[in-house]
């Protein structure tokens, strides 16, 4: 199996070089997250992913990904998902491709189960090839700092260029609504909430299923977050497991009880080095301007 790896670049300036340090140094490390972060556990968690559908031109793969040591680089290291052709019949329903037809996996099953491992740092990469005939000629990554100019792709002459230093969203988690009959815009469709609104899950989220999304960067990079679709939901062996280990009574349709259900909330430090880290990369930016109106 084909594998590639997403390296961190690194000529950074001092500004984003600086940026980096704090931001490291001020966020405290997350025992549990999932969503554009990144994705982590702080114990072995298997997670079913079931495929939903894909839409647009690009033919494309879903891979689980894991960051290297120091976040520098991240390898693809499961293929959960891909496409034979770009779609079903053609551009009938916006390039619809589904399961068995345009899309399979490595089983032919419609659900891959992945264990990720405690305490390591994981993406969904969902790579494309735009007509060239290359299957990793791009990717637009569930974490959203890999989307910059400041990532590329090893060994292949990909580079994006579309998103600022800080990178863009191409991902969405949580109970969203898309309509794929509709040019609407993804804000829209979900009643004036926005794409960063759907940026992470709960345990109690996975532990019910809920869906991910990805917009794959083609279309101009229109954000419709409609290309690849699927749902993922905690294994039951590994919500029973967890219900054990903290002594919790779990009903048997593997209802998440309440105390599974509390929401992640951002510690000071954490909103406050990323405000720093911003700053730092707007200052930079003005001073380079007035030195270039010298």
């Amino acid at each position: 199996m084909t594998t590639l790896t997403l390296v961190k670049k690194t000529s950074f300036t001092v500004a984003s070089l600086a940026t980096t340090m704090l931001l490291s140094i001020c966020t405290p490390v997350r025992a549990f997250m999932f969503g554009t972060a990144g994705i982590q556990f702080d114990e072995d968690t298997n997670i079913n992913f079931t495929f939903d559908q894909s839409h647009g031109a690009y033919q494309s793969s879903l891979w689980v990904a894991q960051a290297q040591s120091g976040n520098t680089g991240y390898t693809n290291i499961a293929r959960l998902f891909y496409e034979t052709k770009p779609s079903d019949n053609g551009s009938a329903n916006d390039w619809q491709g589904s399961f068995g037809n345009a899309v399979t996996s490595e089983n032919r099953s419609i659900t891959q189960t992945f264990k990720f491992l405690q305490d390591q740092t994981y993406a969904l990469l969902l790579w494309s090839d735009s007509g060239t005939g290359q299957p990793l000629e791009q990717y637009a990554s569930s974490s959203t700092f890999m989307n910059s100019p400041e990532w590329f792709a090893a060994n292949t002459q990909y580079r994006r260029d579309d998103c600022l230093v800080a990178g863009c969203q191409q991902a969405v988690f949580g109970d969203f609504n898309l309509d794929y009959s509709s040019s609407d815009s993804f804000t829209s469709v979900n009643g004036g909430k926005g794409p960063e609104q759907y940026s992470l899950l709960t345990m109690a989220q996975l532990a019910q299923g809920t869906k991910i999304s990805f917009d794959d960067a083609g279309g101009g990079n229109d954000v419709d977050f409609q290309d690849f679709t699927l749902s993922a939901q905690l294994a039951p062996e590994t919500m029973t497991q967890q219900a054990q280990r903290r002594q919790i009574p779990l009903n048997g349709d593997f209802t998440v009880p309440a105390e599974l259900a509390a929401e992640p909330v951002p510690e000071p430090v954490t909103v406050f080095g990323s405000m720093l880290g911003l700053g730092a990369l707007a200052a930079a930016r003005r001073k380079k301007k007035r030195g270039q109106q010298r």
